[in-house]
């Protein structure tokens, strides 16, 4: 059963008072959650919460008591609460709650509005259906597949229609409708993200934003970075485990430090939450699909001050590709704290093994691009085992500074084996060589920052200052050997194939990267004003222990951010921006290392979210540029020197919005005009290979009154060059999606049964770089039964 979030009201005399309030009302930042199935609202205890600003002490108020909270930003902005210690009625947490404000709350059948005291007395709060949008958690689940609020922007709680740069959401029940399993298939419909250019490459999720791959380098979870050793060990993600996905667009140095230009992906695990149901489902499906999973959690104690969750799933299933596995084993336990009303501490765990094997990748030869696997169903494999465990802490020392720390501590171990083309195909046999990458890592993450709330004549602060921190400390063997040939009308997948032993590399790796970062977040009237700065440290020491040829390379960086935005009454909010970025580089020239590439974006937008909607549209206009890129020496064929550059100008267009209590949309289109604007390559003035200037994407889910509900959509990728010449080029293509549910209701509550499909017309198509083809996924269904409480 679907969630919505109803402020009812019925307006008995119109006075303008009254007209004030219900106003008020309908354009609220609330914190809109539903209220907890379990029991009703009169039985749920008030929560403890800390003593700050009023609006943080509601929507946290709203959210730990599993209730309806409405409320406008007007009339609570700049006011504070004195805390709560938890305990007694939610009438009388309330009242306490907003102490001295001159604000009260009025109960209604679906929750409660906060108003001014002195409001006129023939406003009734009676029920009359009105549907408003309320201000969400960033880390709570959501209803629908609007997302008010987004933390990636500002490390704060903040709306997204308050934010000075384009974000994309991708809500858990978005994730549900379309039955995903990979991240990279949960963001497709984003504007201004492109996936899938590696073809079907179930190792890890290939995303690019803006032009720009955030595959290595901008993979994020729960804010804090996922390392990346830049070889095959990758953290890998199960989108059922998250409660959203973030999308920031364009450089984020200031918060993140080594990233991307094109933007940062970030994963939001779910967590202990008294708005979260319960769900255990099955499912079935093509490519010998069989999956179980679960999400269960709840109270462990009276007053709910301590809540568990825990995630769990297991796939046993295959790609169309039938040698390729599809398996995934995985835990994901959590546990929330309310140590005391002031100081809270989450802990957060997963321990995952899986299983799947590189994707096809061929010499262009006729129809064999679509049609053959080179591999060994015994030999080739990615296996990896990985666990981490962290935790989030937070301390309000009073109502102006609070301290925040998050850390993670992970470990991976990966093997990687395949057998590769060496390019020769002779009377349709294939010679082919045996690869194995074989790695370790362990990692710690960390980011500690303290949160000022404060004002300064008219203008609102909230600044933060804080300190980031990452290790990691891995081992790489990358071998080579022989390997049998391959009849390609005859293909015998299962053939000896030995562990290769002629060691290409064997080395060790530790890499330190710091970061030190200031950004203040201002109010004044209805402008919202941001500025920020940053200095990175970046230290790395590579041992080669074949060659003895060990390296240290140290970068460091300065990076700044500024946005300006305006809040009309009506819903819209202009908005311009400027960020920086930079990523360090692996590799030498005859100058020593190499430098950071360097990031810079202008962008101007527009967004709107009608008063009282579940929606947002958004309109953005960018200009980003990438230096530092290596490209030829002129002077030494043998040199390469960083004198080139690179631009993507863009329009990004983005509507996702809950239309009605059974109607939810999600539709996007992108234009991208990528150039390559400095290089001694003979490529200056083309197209960036593997960018495409057009994508487009559309999705509609509608539910019938009587339990059976329906969704569709398309996506659409244009077309890219294949090399730096711009002399191939990869046909664009559209893929279909579409699924089917039902929901049984009466003694049945909490049962659906759904089917869905992805690329339903199983569409053929390839993208071919530098003269290799990858073949694209190609249609599966799968048919789940759930059960939700």
């Amino acid at each position: 059963m679907r969630s919505a979030s109803p402020l009812p009201f019925q307006l008995q005399h119109r006075t303008l008072p009254g007209a004030i309030c219900l106003a008020l009302a309908l354009i609220s930042g609330s914190a809109s959650l539903s209220a907890q199935a379990a029991s009703p609202v009169s039985a749920v205890a008030a929560p403890s919460i800390p003593a700050g600003p009023l609006a943080q002490a509601l929507s946290t108020f709203a959210e730990r008591a599993g209730i309806t909270l409405s409320y406008s930003p007007d009339v609570v902005r700049g006011l504070s609460s004195p805390g709560l210690a938890g305990g007694g009625s939610l009438e009388e947490g309330l009242a306490t709650l907003l102490g001295s404000s001159g604000l009260v709350a009025h109960k209604t059948p679906s929750g409660y509005v906060v108003l001014p005291a002195k409001t006129d007395s023939s406003l009734e709060l009676d029920p009359t259906n009105i549907d408003a949008a309320g201000t969400q958690s960033a880390f709570a689940p959501v209803p629908g597949y609007f997302a008010s609020n987004a933390s990636s922007a500002s490390k704060t709680d903040k709306p997204i229609l308050e934010t000075a740069q384009a974000i994309s959401v991708v809500t858990a029940e978005q994730i549900a409708d379309r039955n995903v399993d990979r991240v990279q298939d949960a963001v497709a419909y984003s504007a201004g993200v492109r996936v899938g250019s590696s073809g079907l490459d179930p190792r890890f999720d290939t995303i690019s934003v803006r032009g720009f791959d955030t595959t290595m380098s901008a993979d994020f979870l729960d804010g804090l970075r996922q390392p990346y050793n830049g070889w095959l060990s990758i953290y890998g993600t199960e989108a059922y485990t998250l409660e959203r996905i973030e999308v920031l667009k364009g450089p984020a140095s200031v918060l993140y430090g080594q990233i991307s230009p094109g933007g940062m992906v970030n994963r939001v695990s779910k967590r202990p939450s008294l708005l979260a149901k319960n769900q255990v489902e099955v499912q079935g499906g093509t490519n010998d699909h069989q999956q179980g999973q679960f999400d269960i959690g709840g109270k462990l104690d009276e007053d709910g001050d301590v809540l568990f969750r825990t995630v769990g799933v297991y796939r046993d299933a295959e790609y169309d590709i039938e040698q390729l596995d599809n398996d995934v084993s995985l835990i994901a336990p959590s546990l929330s704290w309310q140590i005391d009303p002031d100081t809270s501490l989450t802990l957060l765990a997963q321990y995952q093994e899986r299983e799947t094997a590189a994707s096809p990748m061929l010499y262009q030869d006729g129809d064999y691009l679509t049609d053959f696997w080179q591999g060994d169903e015994y030999f080739d494999k990615l296996e990896q085992r990985q666990w981490t465990v962290g935790y989030e802490f937070e301390h309000a020392f009073n109502e102006t500074f609070s301290l925040q720390q998050n850390l993670r501590y992970g470990q991976l171990d990966t093997t990687n084996q395949y057998l590769q083309p060496d390019g020769t195909i002779t009377a349709g046999v294939m010679d082919r060589y045996a690869v194995g990458v074989y790695e370790d890592m362990d990692s710690v993450t960390s980011d500690t920052r303290l949160v000022s709330r404060f004002a300064t004549g008219d203008l609102q602060h909230t600044l933060l200052t804080g300190w980031d921190y990452a290790w990691y400390d891995s081992s790489v063997l990358y071998a080579s050997g022989p390997g049998p040939s391959i009849d390609m009308n005859a293909p015998d997948y299962h053939q000896p194939v030995g562990k290769p032993t002629t060691a290409l590399v064997d080395q060790d790796d530790l890499s330190q990267r710091s970061g030190i970062y200031l950004q203040d977040q201002v109010e004044l009237d209805r402008w919202r004003l941001s500025g920020g700065l940053r200095r990175d440290w970046v230290h790395a020491r590579s041992n080669d222990n074949l060659y003895g040829a060990d390296s240290k390379t140290s970068d460091s960086a300065t990076t700044y951010q500024l946005g300006a935005l305006y809040l009309f009454d009506n819903g819209l909010a202009p908005y311009a921006s400027y960020a920086e970025s930079f990523l360090p580089q692996s590799g030498s020239n005859a100058g020593g290392p190499l430098k950071p590439t360097e990031g810079t974006q202008y962008e101007v937008g527009l967004k709107y979210q009608p008063p009282g909607s579940s929606a947002m549209y958004t309109a953005s206009l960018y200009h980003l540029t990438q230096e530092n890129v290596t490209t030829r020496d002129p002077y030494d064929p043998l040199n390469t020197v960083q004198t080139g550059e690179q631009v993507s100008r863009g329009l990004e267009l983005e509507a996702v919005a809950d239309l009605s209590n059974r109607l939810r949309l999600n539709a996007s289109y992108s234009y991208n005009d990528p150039e390559v604007t400095k290089s001694n390559d003979g490529n200056e003035g083309k197209d960036p290979k593997d960018v495409p200037r057009h994508l487009a994407a559309l999705w509609l889910d509608y539910n019938l009154p009587f339990g059976l509900g329906f969704g569709a959509g398309a996506r659409y990728t244009g077309s890219v060059y294949g090399d730096d010449m711009n002399t191939t080029k990869s046909e664009d293509y559209t893929l279909f999606d579409a699924g089917v549910h039902y929901d049984f209701g009466a003694s049945l509550d909490g049962v659906r049964l759904a089917v869905n499909a992805r690329n339903l017309t199983d569409k053929q198509y390839i993208n071919c770089q530098d003269g290799y083809c990858y073949r694209g996924e190609a249609r599966s269904v799968v048919t789940s039964l759930s059960y939700s409480w």
